[in-house]
């Protein structure tokens, strides 16, 4: 899959119809009949993610993330995700979700790959699901400076949109 930016002048509704309509060689129908579907959803994917503010590489990457990362990253935001899941209790799915579109967009794909590596996991994990409190905080993943916060009450984010390219994942 190529990270350049779909053009707009490709209109996928008129090769879907070009690839059912009737031609000389049935394989050729066959395959296309079975690719082409699944090809047209996926530039759609694309064009939505970056239509959405995802950084211009998202969604080719090859992992469940929508931003490139090579293997020390990955292995880092898969620990954010498994954060997400043993401490909040959401689905693996969800977490993926919340991280991607939290660092897969705008300018946080841009530097946050950078200076992530700096803080433990749940520092950013966190991030993706609480919001601050009435005291501005936030909870860090530090045992001792996330002491007095309540976490059963503590206010919560919204998940991105089900509809959204961020969910990657089957829940």
């Amino acid at each position: 899959m190529t990270s350049e930016p779909a053009h707009e002048e490709l209109n996928l509704d008129a090769i879907e119809e070009m690839c059912s309509a009737t031609t000389p060689d049935p394989a050729f129908v066959a395959m296309a009949r079975e690719a082409v579907p699944r090809l047209v959803a996926e530039v759609r994917r694309l064009r939505w993610l970056l239509e959405y503010g995802a950084c211009p590489t998202a969604g080719t990457t090859g992992t469940e993330f929508v931003l490139p990362l090579d293997d020390e990253m990955l292995a880092y935001f898969r620990e954010m995700a498994d954060v997400l899941v043993e401490r909040t209790g959401i689905s693996r799915a969800e977490a993926v979700a919340r991280i991607n579109a939290t660092y897969g967009a705008g300018e946080m794909a841009a530097w946050g790959v950078d200076i992530m590596g700096h803080e433990l996991p749940e520092y950013w994990a966190y991030g993706t699901y609480y919001i601050q409190d009435r005291r501005n905080r936030v909870p860090v993943g530090d045992p001792t400076a996330d002491a007095d916060i309540d976490f059963s009450t503590h206010p919560v984010r919204p998940a991105p949109p089900k509809d959204s390219p961020f969910w990657t994942l089957e829940e």
